[in-house]
Parts: structure tokens; C-alpha cells; sequence
């Protein structure tokens, strides 16, 4: 982060300085009370079950030059406390101000899966023709997206930034923040169905990531989607859509596994290009196909483009492949879930190479709201038609999802588990040599306990 002054930061929010030095340099923003130490400006989020106001004594304490503070009392009148209306907020404004002193462009990506991982192979690709900086792990909240921006600094000459949003009105607050230059849209699924109710509302929630382009920006849309497919028509900005269908100005055809990648080769308005990744799935060919379109309407031709998705290896707990002893594989996508990340996952699981049984470990997928059964039930019909020789769910939701596969008639073998304590002893006793298997479910069923439990009981084959 560039240093800036207690003094702009209080003009910045609109706040009033209680105590302290205008003149105070303030060189970093946090929200965590562990990580604020000199030049740090800390704020304190008021949460559900705890509010960070009372963390203020102890970050001063340890040498904070200052807070911004919605209620309370000044505690040093040595440091620099700003009084603001709502802690988010002002730091939201903050973000606003600070990313307006930099001209370096913005790519803005959202949509409702695939998120981190299309803003990573992007981030490979621009990588290969400039100095960039791009959001840390998927920071791309209402909080996350202002601390990312603080990480703007000179000498950056292009940003990544990731803009996740779970309500209505949050994406116009991101696109105050971030003031994005091009705007990709990954897809529309499920996430959040709950909040939004339908995926037309969900799609238009997202587009807004666009909401101020003009002739002279230019959004890219998921061609496969037919949403984004649809709404492409009636954008008021430039469009160029990516995908494996035909119309798709960036278009990912002849998919195929060699050697253990991903490889396919890419058809642009002016050539073609073969390109390999280590990332298997048909959404990374997507991913990559859409960060070779952003690399070159940045002018880095797809021919040095795809040397940088060469080399990216992903992400932790988004698809890694864990080879353990005794030939078995184990693919870790613990991260989250929604339906759609599910088939991706278990897209993945059947292009594995190997000698036996394809098995996917599944837990609940949450935040899907009264509709959740029905997509758990269309999820397990989708997977159902997969050569998967077993499905393992945990969970309550999931057993819709168990009760779809068996209603297929497709003869996949199905073990249901109301928790992971219940399910790791039984997969542990009857995973065999050379089986493939995926685990995935939503962060709040903790499935890398399933992953940690196999890792340790067969070992990792290097």
C-alpha cells in the first residue's frame, strides 16, 4: 500500500478525528487485530457474535497508529481515531478513494462459479506481458474487494480483481470501489438462489459488474451459457464471448487429454493457437480461453499468452490431485460447492486416468434456500449419467441427491452418511488400489476432513 495521511483518510470517509495527528502516515489496512502493527489503520468489524471494537486498546497497544471507530471512546489521544457512521462503509469509501489515485486499468471478474480460479488464470496470462497485482485467495466481498485494492502500489501496471456478491445492491457498491476497465462473467448458476430466487435475477445482479461501460470498455461473457448468451444482445458495451460453441469469438474446440493436461486448440477472429494446461475439466478450458481473449485485448498475442497457463499449477482445494501411494488418487475440491462446481467436479474425476473405481465423496451443498432438495435432486441426475462406479454423500441435503441417483435406474452404487465421523471410517476401510476419488461439499461441511483422513492413512506418492 502507497502511505497516505490520517488527514485524507478522514476526508476520504467523511469521518471526524477525534484524536491524533492529521498528519499521521498510515501505510496499511486491516481488519485483523493480529496484523495491525506500525503505520496500520485498523478497523473493526462489527460482526455477528463479536464486535472488534473492543480489540482497539489492545492494537494501539502494540503500536497501531489508529482506528476508525463507530461508537466508543478515544483510549490514546496520541493516536489517530477516526469516527465514522459504519466501519464496512467508511472502508469501503476508503477503497473508493484510494484505487481513484491510480490509472492503471481493472479487470473486474463475477459470476457464480469459477470465480477464483478464472481470476488466477487470467493473472497467469497478463503476467506474461506485465507487472500485475490481482485479488489474494477469493477476497472479493464487501470487505475483501477494499482490502485488495489497498494493494495497489506503483509500478503495478494492471490489476485482477474478484467481485463476489450473495445479495441484491452489493455488486453497485463493488463497482464504486473498483471502477473496473473490462468486466468478465464467468456464468450464472445456482449460488445464492435463495437470496436471489431466480438465476434471471441473479444475472442481472451480476451484469452490473458493467453498469458504467461505455463504448470504449468491453465485458466477456461465458458464450456457453445461455443467459449470458442472451443478455450479450442487449449489452450497451463491446462484447466478446468465449466458449466451445460456434459465434464464440474466442473458441475452444478439438478437447482432448494428453499426457495428463487439459489440451485444446483455441480459434480467435485472426488465428488459431494450440494450448495446453495442467488443469483438467472443460470449465478450465474455459477459463483459459477467456484469460488468452483478456491478455490480448491487452495486446500480449495468445502465442506468448499460453506460455504463462502452461505453468500455472491452481489453486488449494479447488481440484488438486493428490497422488497417494497404492495408485490412488484423490482429488481435493473441498473448498465450496454449488450444482454446477459439483458436475464440474466430477467432470475432472472421470477424465482421470486410472486402473479403478471412480468414486465421488459428497457433502451438502449449502445456501441454496427452499429449493434446495429439487437442485440436489437435479444435481444427482446430471452426475447420474456419469460412469461413476460410487457416490458417498454426507449430509442431510444430500440424500436427495443419493435418491436421484437411484431413481435413474443407471446402477451406480450409493452409501449415504449423515456426518464426515460417520463416513471416513467406512471409505478408509473400502477405498482399493488404484481408485479415483473426488471430495467435494460446501466450507461449512469441512470435507477436507475426508481428504486429510485418506492422505494420512495411504501416504502421498512423490
Amino acid at each position: 500500500m502507497e502511505a497516505i495521511t490520517a488527514g485524507e483518510i478522514v476526508k476520504a470517509v467523511d469521518g471526524i478525528l477525534l484524536a491524533g495527528n492529521p498528519k499521521t502516515v498510515i501505510d496499511n489496512i486491516c481488519i485483523d487485530s493480529r496484523e495491525a502493527g506500525e503505520g496500520s489503520l485498523f478497523v473493526p468489524i462489527i460482526g455477528e457474535k463479536v464486535d472488534a471494537h473492543k480489540f482497539i486498546a489492545q492494537v494501539l497497544d502494540h503500536g497501531a497508529a489508529g482506528v476508525f471507530m463507530s461508537h466508543g471512546d478515544v483510549i490514546a489521544t496520541d493516536k489517530v481515531h477516526i469516527l465514522v457512521k459504519d466501519t464496512v462503509k467508511a472502508l469501503g469509501a476508503l477503497s473508493a478513494w484510494y484505487r481513484r489515485r491510480f490509472q492503471m486499468p481493472i479487470v473486474g471478474i463475477t459470476g457464480s462459479v469459477g470465480k477464483t480460479s478464472t481470476k488466477e488464470m487470467i493473472g497467469a496470462a497478463l503476467e506474461t506481458g506485465f507487472h500485475i497485482m490481482k485479488t489474494a485467495g477469493n477476497q472479493n466481498s464487501q470487505i475483501g474487494v477494499p482490502l485488495t485494492l489497498f494493494r495497489m502500489e506503483k509500478g503495478q501496471e494492471l490489476a485482477v480483481v474478484e467481485m463476489g456478491i450473495s445479495e441484491f445492491g452489493e455488486m453497485e457498491n463493488l463497482v464504486r470501489f473498483v471502477a473496473p476497465d473490462v468486466a468478465v462473467v464467468t456464468n450464472i448458476g445456482e449460488a445464492h438462489i435463495a437470496q436471489f430466487g431466480k438465476k434471471e435475477n441473479t444475472m442481472k445482479e451480476k451484469l452490473k459488474i458493467a453498469m458504467n461501460f461505455t463504448e470504449k470498455q468491453r465485458i466477456f461473457l461465458n458464450g456457453d451459457d445461455p443467459l449470458l448468451r442472451q443478455a450479450a444482445k442487449t449489452m450497451k458495451c463491446p462484447v466478446t464471448l468465449f466458449g466451445t460453441s460456434e459465434g464464440c469469438g474466442y473458441r475452444a474446440e478439438n478437447i482432448h487429454i494428453e499426457d495428463g493436461k487439459n489440451c485444446f486448440t483455441l480459434v480467435y477472429p485472426e488465428g488459431k493457437e494450440d494450448i495446453v494446461i495442467q488443469q483438467l475439466g472443460l470449465h478450465n478450458v474455459l477459463n483459459a480461453a477467456v484469460a488468452i481473449a483478456v491478455a490480448r485485448y491487452f495486446g500480449i498475442e495468445p502465442e506468448t499468452a499460453k506460455r504463462g497457463l502452461k505453468n500455472y499449477e491452481g489453486i488449494p482445494m479447488r481440484q488438486q490431485i493428490n497422488h497417494l501411494s497404492r495408485g490412488i488418487k484423490v482429488i481435493d475440491d473441498t473448498y465450496n460447492a454449488s450444482p454446477a462446481s459439483v458436475k464440474s467436479g466430477v467432470d475432472v474425476l472421470m477424465q482421470l486416468d486410472n486402473p479403478g473405481r471412480k468414486i465421488a465423496v459428497l457433502g451438502d451443498i449449502l445456501e441454496l434456500g427452499d429449493v434446495s432438495r429439487q437442485c440436489h435432486y437435479d444435481t444427482g441426475l446430471a452426475i447420474a449419467r456419469e460412469a461413476l462406479d460410487l457416490i458417498v454423500t454426507v449430509g442431510q441435503e444430500m440424500k436427495a441427491l443419493a435418491k436421484a441417483v437411484i431413481d435413474s435406474g443407471e446402477g451406480i452404487a450409493v452409501c449415504s452418511f449423515d456426518t464426515n465421523e460417520e463416513a471416513i471410517p467406512w471409505l478408509l476401510a473400502n477405498v482399493s488400489d488404484g481408485d479415483a476419488v473426488l471430495v467435494k461439499g460446501s466450507r461449512g461441511m469441512h470435507e477436507e476432513e475426508v481428504v486429510k483422513a485418506l492422505r494420512e492413512k495411504f501416504g502421498m506418492h512423490f
